[in-house]
């Protein structure tokens, strides 16, 4: 065996683990960045629940007020 051979035979797969984990790494930051992006959409619907309950409220003392008179 050549000393090439042997470069290449422990070579190729070291490269290709090295690469392996760098894919997987940006894999794993894409995913992190559509939950967060889900998150805040989540978020924003909490917030516009929060609005509508508080319209209601304001809804149901005017119908309350109409009831009394």
């Amino acid at each position: 065996m050549t000393d090439t051979q042997l470069y290449l035979a422990v070579g190729l797969p070291v490269f290709a683990v090295l690469i392996n984990i760098v894919v997987g790494v940006l894999q794993h930051s894409s995913v992190n960045a559509r939950f967060s992006g889900i998150d805040s959409r989540f978020n924003n619907l909490e917030t516009r629940f929060t609005n509508l309950e508080a319209c209601f409220e304001t809804l149901i003392s005017r119908v309350a007020i109409l009831d009394r008179h």
